[in-house]
């Protein structure tokens, strides 16, 4: 009888551990939808065709994109190449809601022929697809003056520098284009000044140089370009920048390395100052020829310091340490030392 009851026990056990099973997999957590139970990618039109413009004008259009079908939002994402071409927005989520779409061209610094972008659209699951921009920039039966690009910004730049950009003058229409160009800002020379065009890209080199110029200032200059086809600005700015005045100070021997300080005297933070200590010269070296490294940041007014791996070596040597900011120039100082093994005399 006992066995029997036994018995019993283990089968209402089986029974109970398959009905948690059964229930275990018809309640567990939700599936991830997948691909094809997605909604499906729709947009309308899947292009559109500008015709006929002349260089220099800008025009656009608009497409839908929305989900038809499946579970779910679909999320999605423009990208292109064309850098004649912009796109609002460039990305979005729908959940079946017509989403408009404006693509904008501007034709200033085409050639004249046939011009195509696809602006690629991308899902999460919902399939992809491309919606196609063309337009045929026509040539005037003038002479007709493209400029491009129309403008350039150099940044925020240190003073006592030159800095340099280039542009293309060319004739878009027929004939020949005759160009002059001018400007009012002493800092800035331009060459060449004047040309001729039948077609051909002339390219136009400007330079700026900010000797002088006032720290925490933003500069601006108009190039006027005046032709027998049309006049055209090109537009230029830039600010001087308030700059940091690294030194290194304190080079400094004894046991094992060689430590130095870096200080910053300027009103602006050294940022990523680049550093290296150099051993060199007749004597012999076992360790520590090159020790590199970079600060991430010296704040103004304050030092830090830098320390050479361990140094062993005898007799006369160099130490070069050098210094390297993209917001200074280059620093370095050297100076002569003698080693006695483990010991550094400067």
């Amino acid at each position: 009888m006992k066995q029997c009851g036994k018995g019993k026990k283990t089968a209402a056990g089986v029974v109970f551990i398959l009905l948690i099973s059964i229930v275990g997999v018809t309640t567990g957590a939700p599936q991830e939808p997948t691909p094809q139970s997605r909604g499906i990618l729709e947009y309308e039109p899947k292009s559109h065709d500008f015709g006929n413009m002349s260089e220099g004008e800008i025009n656009s259009t608009i497409f839908d994109i929305w989900t038809s079908g499946g579970c779910c939002e679909l999320i999605f994402d423009l990208t292109w190449s064309c850098p004649w071409v912009t796109v609002f927005p460039t990305s979005g989520v729908t959940n079946g809601e017509h989403i408009p779409i404006t693509v904008t061209i501007d034709t200033t610094g085409l050639d004249y022929g046939f011009h195509g972008c696809g602006i690629q659209i991308t899902t999460n699951g919902g399939g992809d697809g491309i919606f196609n921009v063309t337009v045929m920039i026509i040539s005037h039966d003038t002479p007709w003056l493209a400029v491009y690009p129309q403008s350039y910004y150099f940044g925020v730049i240190l003073p006592n520098i030159t800095k340099s950009t280039e542009f293309d003058i060319w004739n878009s229409g027929t004939g020949t284009l005759s160009y002059t160009l001018s400007w009012s800002e002493s800092w800035v020379t331009v060459s060449p000044t004047n040309g001729i065009s039948t077609g051909e890209h002339d390219p136009i080199n400007v330079t700026i140089d900010t000797t002088g110029l006032v720290p925490e200032t933003t500069y601006e200059c108009y190039i006027s370009i005046e032709s027998n086809g049309g006049n055209k600005l090109f537009f230029l700015w830039f600010t001087i920048g308030t700059i940091p005045e690294i030194s290194i100070q304190n080079i400094k021997g004894g046991l094992f390395y060689i430590k130095t300080v870096v200080k910053n005297s300027g009103n602006a933070d050294a940022i990523a100052v680049d550093w290296k200590i150099t051993l060199s010269g007749n004597g012999l070296i076992l360790l520590g020829k090159e020790t590199s490294g970079r600060i991430s940041i010296v704040p103004a007014g304050e030092e830090r310091t830098i320390s050479s791996g361990v140094i062993l070596g005898l007799n006369d040597v160099e130490v070069t340490v050098t210094l390297q900011n993209d917001q200074t120039l280059p620093i370095l100082e050297k100076r002569t030392a003698k080693l006695f093994l483990f010991f550094i005399k400067i």
